[in-house]
C-alpha cells in the first residue's frame, strides 16, 4: 500500500524559498513547493468528465506519468536533485483519503489507499 506524504513546507522552508525577508515574511510565503500545482484548462475539464468543484474541495488523483528528464548537480551549497514528470494519463474524483483504488502499472496489478 502507498503512503501518502505531506508535501506542505515548514516554517523554515517557507522563510527559507523567500529569499531572507525575514520571518514575518514566511506566513505570506508559498504552502507548497514552487511545481506541485496542477492547472486544467477546459479541454481536460471537459474529458476528464467532471463539474468544476468548490474552491477547498478535497479530491484524488491519480496519475500515471512519463519521467521526462533527470538531473543531479552539486554544488557549494551541496546536492540539487530533480526529476521532470508529465502526467500521460490522469482519473480525478470527488473525495479525498481512504478510497481504495486498484493501480494497474506496467500490467501488474496492486492494491492502493489512495
Amino acid at each position: 500500500m502507498a503512503t501518502l506524504v505531506s508535501m506542505k513546507l515548514s516554517k523554515a522552508d517557507r522563510e527559507k524559498s523567500l529569499g531572507g525577508l525575514g520571518p514575518s515574511m514566511s506566513e505570506d510565503g508559498p504552502t507548497y513547493p514552487y511545481g506541485l500545482n496542477v492547472s486544467l484548462e477546459e479541454a481536460a475539464i471537459a474529458k476528464l468528465g467532471i463539474d468544476l468543484p468548490k474552491v477547498g474541495t478535497a479530491m484524488t488523483l491519480i496519475a500515471t506519468v512519463d519521467v521526462t528528464s533527470v538531473s543531479s548537480n552539486e554544488h557549494a551549497g551541496g546536492q540539487r536533485r530533480t526529476v521532470s514528470l508529465q502526467i500521460t494519463d490522469l482519473c480525478l474524483e470527488a473525495g479525498a483519503g481512504k478510497a481504495e483504488t486498484e493501480v494497474l502499472y506496467n500490467g501488474d496489478k496492486a492494491e492502493r489507499t489512495a
